[in-house]
């Protein structure tokens, strides 16, 4: 029983579960041929990679022994999970800058060695980095500051 609970089956679990979700989502788009492909040609070959894959993880995790799955650690869980949450609120009203500054210092709580000095650093260069490329650079209609 120890075989089947730890890190390695669970990551192969996961990946047929994303291979499952994916071949419901794609439902009953077209598939056609290979040489005149739907628009579900590509997605359910995907999605069947993934199920083939993570049937192989899960396999061979079997067959080997690893240490069992480490205790989950709800700081680092909630911290990620507010970060991405408020950037995904936040972009659109106060601007790249502002979403990803908050993002950074949110995402700065997931760790307890995180330092509070060179935190505010890293966001300004990030937000800089981020108007660069996407706004700038690829030109994408994101506002950089409040509207």
């Amino acid at each position: 029983m120890r075989r089947l609970i730890n890190s390695e089956v669970a990551s192969g679990l996961l990946v047929v579960a994303f291979g499952v979700l994916g071949l419901s989502a794609i439902g009953s788009l077209d598939i056609g041929t290979a040489n005149d492909m739907g628009p579900g040609y590509l997605p359910r070959l995907v999605a069947w990679a993934l199920v083939v894959a993570g049937l192989a993880m899960t396999g061979l995790a079997v067959l080997r022994t690893h240490p069992p799955i480490p205790d989950l650690h709800l700081r680092p869980l909630v911290a990620i999970s507010a970060a991405v949450l408020f950037f995904g609120a936040s972009i659109d009203r106060y601007g790249m800058v502002i979403a990803v500054v908050g993002m950074t210092l949110l995402a700065g709580l997931a760790s307890p060695i995180s330092r509070w000095r060179e935190t505010p650093l890293i966001a300004g260069c990030l937000a800089a980095g981020a108007v660069l490329v996407f706004i700038v650079g690829l030109k994408l209609a994101i506002p950089i500051w409040p509207r």
